[in-house]
């Protein structure tokens, strides 16, 4: 491994602080900044870029692990110059909080805002466990108490999976504790997932497509993680990229954001919650039960996502194996008897295809 790539490895993962990594620029002018910025980043950028290294597994697997924290830093650092705090080490300048969720199980330290979306607001904090270790988590609270019941649900779908300990428990967030704002708010206290990063993610390093390697793992965790849930009788019924989270380091897949979830549909009733136009199957949108093949067509759109296709007329580019093209437009078949059934069975029959491309 060439030094100059582990210097600069080492270097961004260890970073505190955009600062860290970009140095000091010289500007009072915030347009100014932005451009020595923008500079630096590139350079970093061509040296990082996962695609220099394809002849190098170790340089390879290095350089994708540590360019989606790059471009994390670089925009934060663009947050920064835009308040007028770059150059400052004062971290109750940036998107700080603090303040404590005490339940009956344990007392939660919230620390920073994470996200914000339509349904919820995620927060990144921690509690000390019984051995004195400090634990990150994420709280997940509802932004109106009246989406409350999709809070429950997720609850109710990871208590379900994860009631039994087994191997597809780290393809799944870990479910910690709940509670209630004062406002009457559902929050879920999750674990936090470092170094994780969604297909959108990915998709943005990669805009022509990830390499067919690179995709096939991630196809086979994402239909594993789906066989188990189909086999305790849940259908996700919610699968696309913004919820299947990868860490490129050791291949781990997390399957996340199980509230619009069905638990044994035909027994219980339940049905859809959401239709996501790009990845939902046609069914979704008839308000027909949920079934596992649903979850299967919602898989196969999130690989033609990443190979750089067309999610609304399912074309994939010509440059992927023909084989592996037919393999996955067998998922995304309009009628749900004639399309993908059973995870589990694709993934066998992922695993042989992968056999016959590659050996």
């Amino acid at each position: 491994m060439s030094s100059e790539l582990e210097t600069t490895y080492q270097m961004v993962l260890q970073a505190e602080y955009p600062e860290d990594v970009f140095g000091a620029l010289s500007s009072d002018d915030k347009a100014t900044k932005k451009e020595q910025l923008n500079t630096i980043y590139k350079q970093l950028a061509k040296m990082l870029h996962p695609d220099r290294y394809q002849n190098n597994c170790d340089e390879y697997n290095k350089a994708a692990e540590v360019f989606p924290v790059l471009s994390g830093l670089y925009e934060r650092a663009k947050t920064r110059i835009e308040r007028e705090i770059y150059g400052s080490r004062n971290p109750d300048e940036e998107e700080q909080i603090d303040f404590i969720i005490q339940t009956r199980k344990q007392e939660y330290h919230l620390r920073s805002t994470l996200a914000e979306g339509d349904l919820s607001v995620l927060y990144q904090g921690d509690f000390v466990d019984e051995q004195g270790k400090t634990v990150k988590i994420v709280a997940k609270v509802i932004q109106d108490p009246t989406d409350n019941d999709l809070a429950q649900n997720e609850i109710k779908v990871l208590r379900v999976l994860l009631a039994t300990p087994s191997k597809a428990s780290k393809h799944l967030p870990m479910f910690y504790d709940q509670f209630k704002t004062t406002e009457g708010q559902l929050g879920i206290i999750l674990n936090y997932l470092e170094q994780y990063y969604d297909f959108y993610s990915v998709h943005e390093k990669y805009k022509d497509g990830i390499p067919e390697k690179h995709m096939v793992w991630m196809f086979g965790r994402l239909l594993s993680i789906a066989g188990f849930a189909h086999s305790k009788g849940v259908v996700h019924g919610n699968i696309e990229p913004a919820h299947v989270m990868i860490r490129p380091k050791d291949h781990n897949l997390c399957l996340i954001d199980w509230s619009y979830a069905a638990v044994n549909p035909f027994q219980t009733g339940d049905g859809f919650k959401v239709f996501n136009e790009d990845y939902s199957a046609p069914e979704v949108a008839e308000r027909k039960k949920p079934i596992p093949s649903s979850d299967l067509y919602s898989i196969g759109k999130c690989m033609i996502f990443l190979l750089g296709g067309d999610v609304k007329t399912n074309s994939i580019p010509n440059t992927v194996d023909e084989r592996l093209r037919r393999f996955i437009k067998y998922f995304v078949l309009p009628s749900p008897l004639q399309r993908a059934q059973d995870a589990w069975e694709m993934h066998e029959q992922l695993t042989k295809l992968i056999v016959e491309l590659w050996g």
